[in-house]
């Protein structure tokens, strides 16, 4: 009789401690199940940027970059040396048409140099001439206005037609573009696969097309938001071309804007 309570009280236990620990275990599972593996963003190839820098001895200088290819980010320093027994203080420095300014020296002490740094991203310039200016404003009277002007000729690695995808519609209705992507003759590659930084929001595929008698490639996209609203993302499209192993395309979504 005692061993029957004694294993009646083992029972009960039992019963109450197993059914625990696998609510317990249940509860983590769930919880794992909550992190979206989509929130793990895709950074695309690290590209090595193209460094340079200039010394500016006149309120109006013209630079010209050797030329580079599509996809390539140009960093360069405008280098301004403060000859004078006062301070100098650029108030002001802003750059157009595709150049863009990224900081710049607020004060330069006497017998000291400052610098205007200047960025230039050429992933949708395939083929064509980057031409601005760069203004800048100081407190010297002898320069009050420094302006620079700026040409980068950027070799075509591919044709992107077009180079940002635009989904625009109603949530109810099917959102679908395309790009068609034309290998340039002096680079010829084939496209092995794409990765997207996000990809919450819309399907792909790619296909080999010809276009105007040159193989090419068709990259379709899709919407599936079903929410008012916008986004944007980015297709890094992957070659076998070691120049550019991956090139990016934007895509932009207005859903019932």
């Amino acid at each position: 009789m005692r061993f029957d309570k004694y294993l009646m009280t083992i029972l009960c236990f039992l019963s109450l401690v197993i059914p625990t620990a696998f609510a317990g275990c249940e509860k983590q599972e769930n919880h794992d199940q909550l992190v979206d593996p989509k929130l793990n963003f895709y950074k695309g190839l690290e590209v090595e940027p193209i460094y340079s820098q200039s010394k500016v001895e006149s309120v109006h200088v013209r630079y010209e970059f050797p030329p580079v290819l599509q996809g390539d980010i140009v960093h360069h320093d405008f280098i301004i040396t403060n000859d004078s027994d006062k301070a100098l203080e650029i108030t002001e420095a802003a750059g157009c048409c595709g150049l863009i300014v990224e900081s710049y020296a607020r004060r330069i002490e006497p017998d000291m140099t400052g610098k205007i740094a200047l960025l230039i991203l050429t992933d949708s310039h395939g083929g064509q001439e980057i031409k601005g200016t760069i203004s800048a404003k100081t407190t010297d009277s002898a320069r009050s206005q420094i302006t620079i002007d700026v040409s980068i000729f950027v070799q075509e690695f591919a044709a992107l037609s077009p180079y940002r995808i635009w989904l625009k519609g109603s949530p109810d209705q099917e959102i679908v573009e395309k790009c068609t992507v034309v290998p340039n003759d002096a680079f010829p590659f084939r496209i092995t696969g794409i990765k997207v930084r996000k990809g919450v929001w819309f399907t792909y595929d790619f296909r080999e097309i010809e276009t105007d008698g040159k193989p090419g490639y068709e990259i379709t996209v899709r919407n599936t938001r079903k929410k008012i609203g916008s986004y944007q993302d980015v297709l890094f499209v992957q070659t076998n071309h070691p120049l550019r192993p991956e090139f990016k395309i934007r895509v932009e979504g207005r859903i019932g804007e």
